[in-house]
């Protein structure tokens, strides 16, 4: 067997991108609108809709429309993995998967299987889950290597625990954020997520690269011109150069800020890691989160004191001479 070994180009990256949120907040709206963006007004959108056609209601509202798969239980991994294999048929250049929730919570799904399992063999364990989670991995597996680019909306839902008042009485304390509804680790697959806020702006948990970010709205919903945006990084051989729509021709600072205490940090972190930026902002930051010195949710430009002395720390060790 012979390999081919070849520079590294961010061209023809199909991007998985996850939109989640409660429901009315906006997400299949916003799906849409950002693949229509990326596509651009000829490009072909087929939705695969599992929300018994609520997915249709914005035929009208969408520039240039889009098609539809209707998705009707069985909601089980190998159902997602016929309909992701059937979109990428049709000659979509986007799929849209509304909702990616039914695979893991739906009638037939892992939490359905594994139930089902249980009850079977009369015994609890994680046996019951073994053939549900491989039949899971076989879905996203499905997605990661999929021809075309996805767009996947999940269903959202507060998560509340057991804690404690500052009366020191015990209480039910709900989460800040909603988590989406499917395995804990399948966002973590994406190339970027978002939660969908119920003023339908959004608020971005990752990136998988600095300068995508701006390809996302800083305020307000997501629009056509972010998938556009999104599709130009994409396309972009190395250092994007789709600057954030709603950002005008703004670019990252040359120089740390300066003012208090956290620029002063700054200037000790712009300070040690010359070598490393060469007046580049942007390369500093890169080069933090390639060292994982910072987390890929992460801008230096938004880091706390505590933090950014914190990440002083780890680079002043790697920067020590030997």
């Amino acid at each position: 067997m012979s390999f081919e070994i070849k520079r590294a180009t961010r061209v023809g990256v199909r991007p998985l991108i996850c939109l989640y949120a409660e429901s009315g907040c906006g997400k299949t709206m916003s799906a849409l609108l950002l693949a229509r963006g990326f596509v651009g007004p000829q490009g072909r959108i087929v939705m695969a809709d599992s929300e018994s056609g609520r997915g249709s209601l914005y035929a009208d509202v969408i520039e240039g429309g889009y098609d539809v798969l209707d998705l009707s239980e069985p909601f089980s991994p190998s159902r997602y993995v016929e309909t992701i294999t059937a979109v990428e048929q049709s000659g979509a250049s986007i799929g849209v998967l509304d909702s990616g929730s039914h695979e893991w919570e739906g009638i037939a799904g892992v939490l359905d299987q594994a139930a089902e399992n249980e009850s079977e063999s009369k015994r609890p364990g994680l046996h019951n889950w073994k053939k549900p989670k491989f039949e899971h991995a076989k879905f996203v597996l499905k997605l990661l290597k999929s021809s075309i680019p996805w767009i996947i909306c999940l269903r959202a839902k507060f998560k509340t625990r057991q804690g404690k008042d500052e009366r020191g009485k015990t209480c039910i304390i709900k989460d800040d954020h909603v988590s989406p509804i499917q395995a804990e680790d399948f966002i973590f697959e994406m190339t970027a997520h978002a939660e969908i806020l119920p003023d339908h702006s959004i608020r971005l948990t990752k990136c998988s690269h600095p300068a995508l970010r701006d390809c996302f709205p800083s305020k307000g919903p997501i629009t056509t011109e972010h998938g556009a945006a999104i599709a130009r990084w994409c396309a972009a051989p190395s250092q994007s150069q789709a600057p954030r729509p709603d950002a005008g021709t703004a670019t990252r600072p040359a120089a740390p800020p300066s003012g208090g205490e956290v620029a002063a940090l700054k200037k000790r972190l712009w300070k040690i890691t010359e070598k490393i930026h060469l007046g580049n902002a942007a390369g500093l930051e890169q080069w933090l989160w390639d060292e994982a010195f910072i987390d890929t949710t992460e801008m230096l430009g938004s880091l706390s004191a505590e933090r950014l002395e914190a990440v002083l720390v780890k680079v002043e060790a790697k920067m020590k001479p030997a």
